[in-house]
């Protein structure tokens, strides 16, 4: 006995997950047949094929239907329990690897995890002392990824820098290719060394500033005047500062030394103009009785440049030695008031 196709019912009086009734009902008349047509299918049973066209495509969504053994456009009507093989198995397998994924995530973040807050522990040392060159180039990496606004270097010159400062170069051009503003402070004489020309004009095609001064005290990388990078001490230790105090003080020197100091001109020669201030330097370190080891340190020079320059110094002075130098400088006003403090 023939059925009659339920009535069509809006889908947005259906409640989630609830089958259509229709698609259900053609369904069942479909699975009497060992295989049929779309079209054989809605004339036998006198509905519009449009609406038995949805119907089936439903039914093919769920793997209900499929084209029969025999190919052509001759269908047929497939089990609930081979449906779900075809259809639920491989998303459960899905579902399966995706719950072994995200098991494995968590394991690895958990690791991640502790070594954070390791890391956030260590934080709360104001100052943390390494010569661990890996160390040293983490602590630097985050330093210079965590720097938004400013970036100040004083260095010697590229010829004598040291491991922090050859470690920090990349990283102060990749921050001023991010929009940080970097100033670097160099001695005079690094304008003669041809290593520390190129690094500066590197610099500056990106942005940089760079100035020279007579004397270079030492040398400190400083970020956001929050973290700090400085020597600790005659070995290769560094100190890397967490205080803001201490870094925001040498953000203030290095602002003092950088009113004072030169502008860097690449298309500019050798001393470019500095050559009489480093004399004078010299002449005044001379003339407060300083060693020469002192000296070449103070202007960042090498020991046989050092002397070559002195040597030049004394001929111009007619002097027969470095203290008569620095006297008769002193004495002819070449110099100003000799320090009290020289070394």
């Amino acid at each position: 006995m023939a059925h009659a196709a339920p009535t069509v019912r809006q889908d947005s009086a259906r409640h989630p997950g609830e089958p259509d009734q229709f698609v259900v009902w053609l369904y069942e008349r479909a699975l009497g047949r060992p295989h049929f047509t779309p079209a054989g299918i809605a004339a036998e049973l006198g509905l519009p094929l449009p609406r038995v066209l949805r119907a089936l495509d439903e039914l093919r969504e769920l793997r209900l239907v499929r084209p029969a053994e025999d190919g052509g456009s001759l269908l047929v009507a497939v089990s609930p329990d081979t449906a779900q093989v075809e259809l639920l198995v491989p998303l459960e397998r899905a579902i399966h690897d995706q719950r072994r994924r995200l098991a494995g995530f968590k394991g690895q973040l958990r690791s991640f995890a502790a070594a954070f807050d390791k890391q956030a522990k260590a934080r709360t040392e104001s100052v943390v002392i390494t010569d661990d060159p890996q160390e040293l180039r983490l602590r630097l990496l985050e330093a210079a990824q965590r720097c938004t606004g400013e970036l100040l270097v004083m260095q010697p010159c590229v010829a004598q820098e040291t491991a922090e400062l050859r470690l920090a170069r990349p990283l102060v051009l990749e921050a001023l290719q991010r929009g940080v503003r970097a100033r670097v402070l160099y001695p005079h004489t690094a304008r003669g060394d041809a290593g520390t020309r190129a690094h500066i004009g590197a610099l500056m095609a990106v942005g940089g500033q760079a100035r020279t001064t007579k004397e270079v005290h030492d040398r400190f990388l400083v970020f956001d005047r929050q973290v700090a990078f400085i020597p600790a001490g005659e070995g290769d230790a560094i100190a890397v500062v967490y205080d803001g105090a201490v870094a925001a003080f040498l953000g203030g020197l290095h602002e003092r030394y950088w009113a004072s100091a030169f502008e860097f001109d690449s298309a500019a020669g050798g001393y470019a103009g500095t050559i009489e201030e480093v004399k004078a330097t010299i002449l005044e370190l001379l003339a407060s009785g300083a060693k020469d080891d002192v000296i070449a340190r103070r202007v960042a020079m090498s020991d046989r440049t050092f002397r070559r320059h002195l040597a030049a110094i004394m001929q111009d002075l007619s002097a027969t030695s470095r203290f008569q130098a620095g006297v008769l400088a002193a004495r002819t006003g070449l110099v100003g008031p000799t320090p009290r403090n020289a070394a």
